[in-house]
């Protein structure tokens, strides 16, 4: 499916690789988001979708189109609850919805900003501009070596590229969009992931945002028996299950692989599980460079000021920057004042200029390079998810988590797990 998201079981834990070859959350800025005050929220006009991806969270469902008036519902109720900055129109696959031009109309009356979650199968120009007529802020597209996509399949995630890159030249051809991407990463692409943020590197103006979404699979051979309350379930009726037995990647095995590319880069931003409050659950690092160059990044205190300021003026934290924010990068330097990482920059971009003063006339950008590292199951049986959701969705006047969604459709409430007298590997 088209969402860009991966299912969500772990038995892996959050023990992962060894300490010092994993970003420190110690360092990190803990972001703020709850459940009542959280940059993003999840809008599901739709669950049905135009492919196929592996590890998908969502069962594809040909009969789930909701009505204008229930997504107004739903989207009225959902910003009662909670104050966000975006809401993400997602699925599913967006793009099918007959009426998503008015779903997306509709989110931007709110107040907030309309971002497509979407494969892009059914993405050209002509929809591009009547989506952006209608108040659509920018789209984050799921591309990976995954998906059954007509005229790309057995593509590795380099030749992918050139789909990517197509897809981030409408966008900036039409203007004032911002352009993410997600990639779900399974154990043999996990050596593709520079491929993609060498390229992405490169046209900054293009690629604001890039995220990395470890593979999360329930083995179906698992020691585990399933419940909700005291009645045992069938969870492999749930698309977490799959026959394929996937690895379960931490996003320590990502950031080692962005290091290959960007040997400084650092994370700035973090949030925690539910269980372990050291989770890196959903990491966020922002590439202060140019296409040619990399500065630098912005450090914790950066982003702490960011959030904070946002908050203060917008009642809101700050997710999905316009792309003139992003591409302003000389004004992140003024953060240098107090941010150590960025003073680092801005003396590698000085330095560069005194060398080549040509450089003093190419543009420098902001560039968000986050990793997600969904549920993991741990030893106590418990579910260790992002401690502040930030894809919350609708569920019976209620949010839950969009990635358990299903096992509160399918069973009427999140289902919990009992080992078997075995240990987890």
């Amino acid at each position: 499916m088209g969402n860009g998201s991966s299912s969500p079981v772990s038995n892996r834990g959050t023990e992962g690789p060894a300490e010092h070859t994993a970003p420190d959350p110690r360092r990190l800025f803990r972001l703020p988001w709850t459940a009542a005050d959280n940059a993003m929220t999840w809008l599901e006009p739709t669950r049905k979708c135009n492919i196929t991806c592996d590890a998908c969270f969502v069962d594809n469902d040909m009969h789930s189109e909701k009505t204008i008036e229930q997504i107004q519902y739903e989207l009225q109720l959902m910003l009662r609850l909670r104050h966000c900055d975006a809401m993400l129109i997602a699925g599913g696959e967006p793009l099918t919805h007959p009426q998503i031009i008015d779903v997306v109309h509709l989110v931007k009356k709110t107040g907030v900003k309309p971002i497509l979650v979407t494969n892009a199968v059914g993405l050209d120009r002509a929809l591009v501009r009547e989506l952006k007529q209608a108040g659509a802020h920018g789209f984050t597209i799921h591309v990976d070596s995954h998906q059954a996509r007509p005229g790309w399949v057995g593509k590795s995630e380099k030749e992918l590229n050139d789909l990517r890159g197509h897809f981030a030249d409408m966008l900036y051809e039409e203007g004032g969009l911002t352009c993410a991407f997600n990639t779900t990463i399974f154990p043999d692409t996990l050596e593709s992931v520079p491929d993609i943020v060498k390229w992405a590197v490169h046209v900054p103006d293009r690629v604001h945002i890039l995220t990395f979404i470890c593979v999360r699979m329930a083995d179906r051979d698992a020691p585990y028996d399933y419940y909700v309350g005291d009645k045992r379930v069938d969870f492999t009726t749930t698309p977490y299950v799959t026959a394929q037995k996937y690895e379960h990647l931490m996003t320590a095995d990502v950031y080692r692989q962005i290091k290959k590319v960007l040997p400084e880069f650092e994370f700035c931003a973090y949030l925690g599980g539910t269980v372990n409050p050291q989770s890196l659950k959903w990491v966020i690092g922002c590439r202060i460079g140019s296409a040619k160059h990399t500065y630098g990044h912005l450090g914790a205190p950066g982003m702490e000021f960011l959030q904070n300021v946002y908050h203060a003026f917008r009642n809101r934290y700050l997710a999905f920057s316009k792309p003139r924010t992003n591409n302003s990068g000389r004004l992140t330097l003024f953060l240098s004042i107090f941010d150590a990482d960025v003073r680092k920059a801005a003396r590698r971009f000085i330095g560069a200029i005194l060398r080549n003063p040509s450089e003093f006339f190419r543009k420098l950008h902001v560039q968000t390079i986050s990793v997600i590292q969904p549920v993991d199951i741990m030893r106590t049986g418990e579910w260790d998810t992002c401690d502040g959701c930030p894809n919350a969705t609708f569920w019976e006047d209620r949010l839950v988590p969009a990635c358990r969604a299903e096992e509160y459709r399918k069973f009427g409430a999140p289902v919990r797990v009992v080992y078997r007298g075995a240990k987890a590997e």
